[in-house]
């Protein structure tokens, strides 16, 4: 319970830091004015009295509440497409992931294969390379 109370003092304490820095005026030895946070070693140093004030919006708010110009509105709108596009890339690459595992399983599993595109039967060559094909489909596919 007292945890968070100290907490909460030990924030506003050590934000309210830089509001209490002293800022010192002194003249050095070549007769310039200097500005400084601590005061020189004997020398007389003015005290000033500064108000720490909010610090100013930063340009990127700035940018944000600005109005888009054309061509930001095309970036934007590229943007937008090329996320849609790289979503249907996605959706396209599982399912053709999910036909190379169907076409591989089907492959290991039947002896006698029809060559595709016909009724004939593939040789152990042909039965080879369509095995291999499909195992580098897989990899292609579902391995991205």
């Amino acid at each position: 319970m007292k945890t968070p109370a100290i907490l909460s003092a030990l924030v506003a304490f050590m934000l309210s830091v830089p509001a209490l820095a002293e800022v010192y005026q002194y003249l050095d030895a070549n007769g310039k004015t200097v500005f400084s946070d601590q005061p020189p070693p004997g020398a007389r140093a003015k005290p000033l009295n500064i108000r720490a004030s909010q610090p100013a919006s930063s340009p990127s708010k700035a940018v944000k509440s600005a109005p888009l110009n054309d061509i930001d509105k095309r970036n934007a709108d590229i943007s937008a497409e090329n996320a849609k596009v790289k979503e249907q890339n996605k959706k396209v690459a599982l399912e053709n992931c999910k036909r190379a595992r169907e076409s591989l399983a089907s492959y290991q599993q039947n002896g006698r294969l029809k060559m595709p595109g016909g009724n004939a039967l593939a040789t152990d060559s042909q039965r080879s390379a369509l095995l291999q094909q499909a195992e580098q489909d897989v990899q292609n596919w579902c391995n991205q």
